[in-house]
């Protein structure tokens, strides 16, 4: 690397992201922050699979977690972190994503849950949300809640395709699984991103959503994980509450040692453009209607609601966060 660029980075304000929400609300707030405030450049990290231990050990000054409950975890010694805790982390602001792990079944598939499923090993075909690194055996498999579903099954990914069966990760666009569909290649579609196109257009073909058992929940309870209760109507088919793996929100995290008037303005700074950052996550997606190419617009964003009560983050808050909310009053 050239030395003026390392000189620069080496300066900078790194943010370890992901690609999607958390990146498009740091561009929101992390101009401000760059230009008009701490007059520094920012590096982005992107992506940082590492990014909680590499803030906990300095390598970064903040990083992006989804789900929430990941934080807690990483700062309690859980999963992952059961060695070796970070408990160091220290929370900026939490922001609003209503999400869960939502498991459906297509409409003509024989089966009529889970239990039933690990009972007769059918070889079923299931499209799922998971990262290709998240495999049999690894370290990250823990933390994964569609490995961790299927585990209070009985069951893992490797016992169905040991059965004949297939899965493969797919996105959370409108029409990620329509050619599966249409062909009737894909018997369960699971995942996360509940609020995203793929549900409304698996529910839209007549897919069943399933509630996890109580047993199940429980056990999920015990591993860490929290509930979380899809209300009845919110998908079509959809006709009472169902039991789920909850996913919720996203934090900005920093370490412990952390300069507090550092954190301080970043709080400030998060805190006044709330709105330029709930804009700035909304992203347009839109495909071309048969036969006349009418272009149908689809809008969306990892936010499912206004940044409120960011101060309520489920981890400690670093101490420059707890000042700026005490003197804004947010702090009863």
């Amino acid at each position: 690397m050239h030395p003026k660029l390392a000189e620069v980075i080496d300066k900078s304000i790194k943010i370890g992201s992901g690609y999607s929400g958390s990146l498009s609300m740091t561009r929101s707030f992390g101009r401000i922050l760059s230009e008009r405030v701490l007059k520094r450049p920012i590096t982005m990290v992107v992506p940082s699979p590492n990014r909680l231990d590499w803030v906990a050990e300095g390598l970064l000054d903040l990083c992006w977690v989804v789900p929430r409950i990941t934080a807690k975890w990483a700062q309690q010694g859980a999963g992952l972190w059961k060695s070796k805790p970070l408990k160091n982390l220290r929370a900026i602001a939490r922001f609003p994503q209503d999400d869960c792990q939502m498991v459906s079944l297509a409409p003509y598939a024989k089966w009529e849950s889970l239990e039933q499923i690990a009972k007769e090993k059918p070889p079923v075909r299931v499209a799922i949300r998971v990262n290709p690194e998240v495999v049999e055996g690894s370290v990250r498999e823990w933390a994964h809640p569609v490995q961790a579903i299927l585990r209070q099954h009985g069951i893992t990914l490797k016992d169905i395709q040991q059965w004949g069966g297939k899965y493969w990760p797919c996105t959370t666009d409108f029409t990620s699984v329509d050619e599966e569909i249409r062909n009737r290649q894909v018997d369960i579609v699971m995942g996360e991103a509940c609020t995203q196109p793929i549900w409304k257009n698996v529910a839209g073909h007549g897919f069943r959503f399933l509630s996890l058992s109580e047993k199940a929940m429980e056990g999920l309870e015990k591993e860490g994980f929290e509930r979380h209760t899809v209300p009845a109507g919110f998908l079509p088919g959809i006709d009472r509450p169902l039991l789920a793996v909850d996913e919720s929100d996203f934090l900005l995290l920093t370490r412990e040692e952390a300069e507090e008037d550092f954190v301080y303005a970043v709080t400030k700074v998060i805190d006044q453009n709330r709105k330029r950052m709930e804009e700035g996550a909304v992203t347009i997606q839109y495909s071309y209607s048969q036969p006349l190419p009418v272009p149908q617009m689809i809008v969306r964003s990892p936010l499912t609601g206004p940044i409120t009560e960011q101060w309520k983050t489920g981890v400690p808050l670093h101490r420059g966060a707890e000042r700026y909310y005490g003197e804004a009053g947010y702090l009863k």
